[in-house]
């Protein structure tokens, strides 16, 4: 049996498609595919003249589920956010927030001297803070007048 081909028939069926979810969003309460999406943490990156820093959001965990190292270019920040055990037993109404394991990795560039960095952890914010080497650093050179 053949069937003609409707180009607008496929467009009618996506663009009613989006209607079915308003902006594609599911119910709160939905809660498919939870465990299939893997929870990273969100982080911050900034630069300025002298070092590098990244700032990882980490509420909630303890400093003892956290690991950092850094291999050649490579910093590497993995963890674990634990889950409370008695509420996950009693029964959530609505569960967001995600659980388990995470690890993020960033190629460091080289302009930055990994063996000297740092990392401090405040109220659920890991600052991992790595200088510059000193040949990447601006400089100012003075001009002599003859």
């Amino acid at each position: 049996m053949l069937v003609k081909w409707n180009p607008y028939t496929e467009l009618e069926r996506t663009v009613n498609g989006l209607f079915d979810q308003p902006l594609g969003l599911r119910p709160i309460w939905d809660d498919r595919n939870a465990e299939a999406q893997a929870w990273q943490p969100p982080v911050n990156v900034y630069e300025d003249k002298d070092y590098l820093e990244i700032e990882a959001q980490l509420p909630g965990i303890d400093l003892k589920d956290i690991e950092l190292s850094v291999k050649e270019q490579k910093l590497e920040l993995r963890g674990e956010r634990k889950a409370d055990a008695q509420k996950a037993k009693d029964g959530y109404h609505v569960h967001e927030a995600r659980y388990g394991n995470f690890s993020r990795s960033f190629v460091l560039p080289s302009i930055v001297n990994p063996d000297e960095a740092k990392a401090t952890y405040d109220k659920g914010v890991l600052t991992i803070t790595i200088p510059k080497q000193e040949k990447a650093k601006p400089r100012t050179i003075q001009i002599d007048v003859k």
